[in-house]
């Protein structure tokens, strides 16, 4: 099972849907060192969210 609940999940929906709505709004001043810790921050929360609905699929598939 995940390490994360169904409502961390959805808390890291909304942070990653919150950061990717921000960007086009700052480009001109974020530096390459902001961009790089917010496309690793951007790969964490969607690496877990992926993970969880995955492991989450596959309980669902296992109980049809």
């Amino acid at each position: 099972m995940a390490d994360i609940t169904i409502h961390q999940a959805a808390e890291k929906a909304q942070q990653l849907e919150l950061i990717s709505l921000m960007l086009p709004n700052y480009p001109r001043n974020l530096t390459i060192s902001d961009i790089s810790a917010i496309s690793s921050l951007m790969a964490k929360l969607s690496g877990d969210l992926a993970v969880f609905l995955q492991e989450e699929i596959a309980v669902q598939e296992a109980t049809k």
